[in-house]
């Protein structure tokens, strides 16, 4: 069975990254082998638990790794592998010079969120094998373009190929390829779109998957809520749901029950104010064992089936 998918998205400062350290902790502590991804480039991950942390997964406690994306690295693979398909697709055209226009791709607007949705499809491959894959998200804007980028990449493949077919039609630009006594026509960029297309769809199919899970963090403060409430119109555009809303750092005296009768009271869970610093893994654990009833009753793993893995 694939990994349950945790993502955690909210406006920046909400604590969206300790909620979800807590979570995997929990997880681990249930016997569930989780892997806890910072996807933020800020990688609040390594403060929190106070570790040297890279790409490569590190075991913090029993049951739960955790790792960092480096975006830069990610960009710099999508930039070396666009390259190499330029040079195969269009190798005729190496006397017009075509390397020196390579460095605008590098400018090219979308790279950041595309690296992570690169990156997100390799630790679905690598890390497939886990219980639970918690996602540290970035802040807002830069996370609603990761869950909008398949559904838009779709949207322009399209057209790509509706124009290939287009320019197939009108000249002839097939190659014929002999089985036997068969023939098979194929045009190499055609084929290569709807690659694409078919690797986009899986990715929009598992940001909807029963197995995925989109957590909302907001505090109870104006801002928190409106922007909240921003985030949860963007993802249900792209029907992607907010299935649990965490409100962090609770204070005796604060109210949600603005919060309660817009979001379904039963996807809505509290965290209160720690009595201090949650940093460091004892801290962590000790906030854990003091609420982990809250994590019980509405962060419990689902046992429904999610094909996102990508082949």
């Amino acid at each position: 069975m694939p990994p349950e998918i945790h993502f955690f998205v909210g406006k920046g400062g909400v604590g969206k990254s300790t909620v979800s350290a807590l979570t995997a902790l929990h997880f681990a502590r249930s016997g569930f082998n989780t892997l806890l991804v910072s996807m933020d480039p800020a990688h609040n991950q390594r403060d929190l638990f106070e570790a040297d942390l890279c790409e490569n997964p590190q075991t913090v406690v029993k049951s739960l790794a955790v790792m960092e994306v480096d975006a830069d690295s990610w960009v710099a693979r999508y930039l070396r592998e666009t390259r190499e398909q330029l040079r195969k697709s269009y190798l005729y055209q190496s006397a017009f010079n075509l390397q020196a226009h390579f460095k605008v791709l590098q400018y090219s607007p979308g790279l950041e969120e595309y690296a992570l949705l690169m990156a997100f499809e390799s630790i679905l491959r690598r890390w497939g094998n886990k219980d639970v894959i918690v996602f540290d998200m970035a802040p807002t804007a830069l996370s609603l373009r990761f869950f909008s980028l398949p559904g838009i990449t779709l949207v322009w493949l399209e057209e790509l190929l509706k124009l290939r077919n287009l320019i197939c039609q009108k000249k002839e630009i097939i190659s014929t390829i002999r089985l036997g006594n068969r023939k098979l026509e194929r045009d190499r960029i055609k084929a290569r779109l709807e690659t694409l297309m078919d690797r986009q769809v899986r990715l929009r199919n598992c940001f909807t998957a029963h197995r995925t899970h989109v957590q909302l963090v907001m505090n109870v403060d104006r801002l928190s809520y409106s922007e909240a409430l921003r985030i949860r119109k963007f993802l249900a555009d792209i029907s992607i749901l907010v299935d649990h809303v965490v409100i962090n750092r609770l204070k005796p005296d604060d109210s949600i029950a603005a919060i309660t009768e817009e979001f379904d009271s039963r996807i809505v869970s509290v965290l209160p104010m720690a009595g201090g610093e949650l940093v460091g893994l004892p801290a962590l654990q000790n906030y854990l064992t003091r609420f982990r009833h809250l994590f019980a009753d509405k962060m419990a793993v689902c046992q429904s089936i999610n094909p996102c893995v990508p082949s």
